[in-house]
């Protein structure tokens, strides 16, 4: 019984710390990050102000966090762990995966961009905890198929973020609606055309 109502205990601290995230991802992005103020966030959360210093020391913790919660939000195993011997099957998995965080996640990552040219220790965290575990395994698949003879002699780093670039560029110009002409183009077009554009220069 005391197990079960640790584990509970937990669950609610972890279900309102995240109501919190959440409202401010959403000031964050109407209001940018050093204007917003954490009034307007714990009314945007529906809490009291108080309450978020119970879970956060700052605005600035409350940054870090959101690159906490999407690093949990890590692509699948499966597709990094156990990948598709055929090279299109494997990194069409991949943009799909990439394309639903964005599309679900995006307002989260937002004000986290805008604030990566002036915060330092922010923008190691981003790159050590949301994009290297995403970008090594793709590169060493990359060099895996250069050394078997698949693949033309290219740069893993280069090939790996001109890829996770195009699509990260691709989905926010489809889901913004800043550009019309993306209503046209389904996701599933936008990727086969992005990994046949990267299989065309990386295959022999």
């Amino acid at each position: 019984m005391l197990d079960d109502a640790m584990d509970f205990k937990e669950q609610m601290v972890e279900a309102r710390r995240t109501q919190i995230l959440m409202g401010a991802a959403q000031v964050f992005a109407k209001k940018g990050f050093h204007r917003a103020t954490t009034k307007e966030i714990a009314r945007q959360a529906g809490v009291a102000e108080g309450t978020i210093y119970n879970y956060f020391d700052n605005k600035r913790d409350l940054l870090m966090a959101m690159v906490e919660m999407l690093a949990t939000r890590s692509i699948k195993v499966t597709i990094l762990e156990d990948p598709s011997d055929d090279p299109k099957e494997f990194f069409s998995l991949l943009l799909h995966d990439r394309y639903q965080l964005l599309k679900n996640y995006g307002h989260i990552m937002a004000p986290m961009i805008a604030e990566i040219f002036s915060d330092p220790d922010l923008r190691e965290a981003i790159y050590q905890s949301i994009l290297m575990p995403v970008a090594e395994p793709i590169e060493q698949y990359i060099q895996r198929r250069i050394d078997s003879g698949e693949f033309k002699p290219v740069n893993p780093i280069v090939i790996t973020r001109a890829l996770i670039g195009s699509i990260v560029l691709n989905t926010a110009f489809q889901l913004s609606g800043v550009d019309p002409r993306y209503e046209m183009i389904s996701v599933e077009a936008m990727i086969d055309q992005i990994v046949d554009m990267f299989l065309a220069v990386t295959k022999k």
